[in-house]
């Protein structure tokens, strides 16, 4: 693993006379902890092959998948390692969006029990912080237990981390670290079946040697296993086969790749008689802080990335990390996007053209989104206490009773404040996807309407009636103005969620807050957050995802009807008067307000014909406006404006309206998007659906928007 701000540990080890100055950095900056192979000793002949064949299925890993050519899924993965940029890739929804864009598949996230850079405990925020950098990434987890001597920490990532991490590596190039194969081996052979027992869907990888050449502490390790009959799931290693060569020659090494897996791979199967998934965690050209100066020439980059990647195919290899995706590793010349100008650099676009090699998708064929699995609705009925619940109907059980609105809400006044209710979940989950909604303002963002202005949630394990027992605060809200909106709580050990109201809107006049509903989702799965929807649009939104009675079924009961084991998580976020000029104008708000909505449901385009916006306006706009959702790592979804019947307007509007439509054909096939449903097509069709003023649905219209998106993103795959 190699530090941005020192010189790689391969100038310690083999440049004997540089010790002087690296003493002097030493008291300057961090020390290094980089992962080299400087390969001196042990350099390919170039006839040298590799005719391996791939793990059998058996021995499958968590997330893995078969691409074309039988290639893992798990070759594309790439490190977060320590962040010394505050722009980074945990920071940087943009870098996040561009690895799933690129289908990235595993992110190697090491944890930490204290931070490198200071010396700091982490906390659970910061897990948890890389386990969402993970899933934002679309990718699969692969973390790293670093101190491999601090079991209590260790336990408590595996614990906290649940489902949501299933591999996990022993360490960090223990023979660069001081660290004995005896050592090792009796820690392996003493935690690892603690760490099992705690998950045994958890698979553990070892001994993670810091260049395939280090085979003394590799065969150690293996004859120790088999003693013991420990034995790790995968073997890994890591590969840096550039020791400030020659460009030429940097290059032919990018072809040992497949040797040193071979070498690997035999000598586990010599010694244990069988064959075992085997990964790189740590690859790229030199690991030297900074590499030599040819590393930022693109053709360089490109061509040692694509051959490397060759060769660890041919080798049959079953996980792969590039280091690293954003922490300015070896200065930043070593990370795939450029943290001062958020770029992606040459190494990103030579993975990302391999990678569309192989994957199984077509750019020419309809976009398949990742496969959703729900995150279950568990507060349905759960028991509810409150401080105080002044005169709502329903008494605290309204806020689980399945009903949004229809004045059945926990109510309070600013004189009760604060005033809390707490949600007995239950064991089990090890994160809950929180969603309240107060319905009784029309815009998603007012400063007069009923949702709370300020809040916290919190959670306990041992509280027996809300008011007793620890509670922990999770969230702290302040100045919001938003009447329905989502968090994603760590759950893991807990088994109450608490929600304080602190304040009310200062343009409320009744001095008041109400809260229909507040929804609980298990979200424990890495999945379950694809099952979950942001509505962003007009008036017309407004209404159609108001889940009054009267306008049901809305579409998570449709959802639900069809799969009951599904039932979306969504927020409405229509606004009346909203234009695509507005949308974009408010997305970045959005966006911080609902980071885990993963669908965006947008339906624009009335209010801009009513304003005559020229087309290509239209579509310069809706371009940002999409491309801004991608970037955040969310899958944006574009409707087609509904017609309108308002009198007096005849068909100059409903031209204008098609015209606006056809932007959004062009745009939704140019950028791959799913195709959202044709309103205007429905509205035009079906007169009875307006309400009076001949633009807005009436409660039939409402039911049939809802049904309509149902139904054009059912054959998308989204619910099973």
């Amino acid at each position: 693993m190699t530090r941005h701000a020192v010189p790689g540990r391969c100038q310690a080890t083999f440049k004997a006379q540089l010790v002087t100055s690296l003493a002097l950095l030493f008291f300057l900056v961090p020390t290094t902890l980089a992962a080299c192979n400087p390969l001196g000793n042990m350099a390919p002949s170039p006839n040298a092959t590799a005719q391996a064949t791939a793990p059998p299925s058996s021995l499958q890993l968590p997330g893995q998948q078969r691409w074309k050519d039988g290639v893992s899924s798990l070759l594309f993965g790439t490190n977060d390692t320590q962040e010394w940029s505050d722009n980074n890739i945990e920071t940087n929804p943009t870098f996040q969006a561009a690895l799933k864009a690129a289908h990235f598949t595993l992110m190697r996230t090491f944890f930490f029990d204290h931070s490198l850079a200071d010396n700091h405990a982490t906390s659970d925020a910061e897990l948890e912080q890389r386990l969402r950098t993970v899933e934002q990434s679309g990718m699969t987890c692969l973390g790293v237990l670093f101190n491999i001597f601090d079991v209590a920490f260790l336990k408590h990532v595996v614990s906290y981390a649940g489902s949501r991490c299933l591999l996990y590596e022993f360490g960090n190039e223990p023979d660069y670290n001081g660290i004995s194969s005896a050592s090792y081996l009796k820690q392996w052979n003493s935690v690892i079946p603690q760490l099992r027992q705690l998950n045994p869907r958890a698979r553990f990888i070892g001994p993670v040697i810091s260049q395939p050449s280090a085979t003394e502490f590799l065969r150690s390790f293996l004859q120790g296993v088999r003693s013991s009959g420990v034995l790790p799931d995968a073997i890994s290693f890591h590969w840096y086969p550039c020791w400030q060569d020659s460009e030429s020659n940097c290059l032919k090494l990018a072809d040992s790749a497949a040797e040193a897996v071979q070498g690997v791979r035999s000598l586990t199967r010599q010694i244990l008689g069988r064959d075992l998934p085997v990964g790189i965690t740590e690859w790229n050209f030199d690991p030297g802080n900074p590499p030599p100066a040819y590393g930022e020439k693109s053709d360089f980059m490109s061509a040692f990335t694509t051959r490397a990647l060759q060769a660890m195919v041919r080798s049959g290899l079953t996980f792969a990390c590039q280091f690293d995706a954003a922490s300015y590793a070896g200065y930043g010349h070593l990370d795939l996007f450029d943290v001062d100008t958020n770029a992606p650099r040459p190494q990103y676009y030579a993975m990302k053209n391999f990678i569309a090699q192989y994957y199984p998708g077509s750019a020419q064929s309809q976009p398949t989104p990742t496969q959703a699995r729900a995150s279950p609705l568990i507060s349905l009925g759960m028991p509810v206490f409150c401080s105080a619940n002044d005169d709502g109907p329903g008494g605290p059980a309204a806020i689980v009773d399945g009903h949004y609105g229809n004045w059945a809400f926990w109510h309070g006044t600013q004189r009760s404040l604060p005033a809390w209710c707490a949600i007995h979940v239950g064991s089990g989950p090890s994160r809950l996807l929180l969603v309240w909604a107060s319905d009784y303002v029309f815009d998603y963002l007012s400063d007069n309407g009923s949702a709370p202005r300020s809040y916290t949630l919190s959670v306990s394990a041992n509280s027996t009636n809300g008011s007793d027992g620890s509670w922990k605060t999770l969230v702290t809200v302040s100045a919001n103005r938003a009447r329905n909106r989502e968090h994603l709580l760590p759950f893991t050990g807990m088994s109450w969620v608490k929600m304080t109201v602190t304040g009310v809107q200062p343009g409320n006049s009744e001095h008041e807050f109400l809260i229909d509903e507040i929804d609980l989702f298990d979200a424990s799965s890495q999945t379950s957050l694809n099952d979950t929807f942001f509505c962003m649009g007009t008036s017309i939104s407004a209404l159609a995802f108001n889940r009054f009675n009267e306008n049901r079924p809305a579409l998570p009961d449709l959802v639900h009807a069809a799969y009951p084991n599904d039932f979306p998580a969504l927020v409405n976020g229509g606004i009346g008067g909203q234009t695509s000029a507005g949308m974009l104008q408010q997305v970045d708000t959005f966006l911080s307000l609902n980071p885990d909505m993963h669908y965006w449901l947008i339906e624009v385009g009335t209010n801009d014909a009513f304003g005559q916006v020229d087309p290509a306006t239209y579509r310069q706009t809706l371009q940002r406006l999409v491309t801004r959702i991608q970037q955040a790592g969310h899958v944006p979804i574009l409707a087609l404006a509904p017609a309108s019947n308002r009198p007096g307007d005849g068909d100059a509007l409903n031209a204008e309206i098609q015209r606006l439509n056809s932007v959004v054909l062009d745009i939704t096939q140019s950028a791959g998007l799913m195709r959202g449903p044709d309103l205007y097509t429905l509205f035009r069709t079906h007169p009875a659906y307006f309400s009076e003023d001949g633009v807005h649905p009436n409660a039939a219209g409402i039911v049939a928007i809802n049904r309509a998106w149902f139904e054009a993103l059912r054959p998308y795959g989204l619910w099973q």
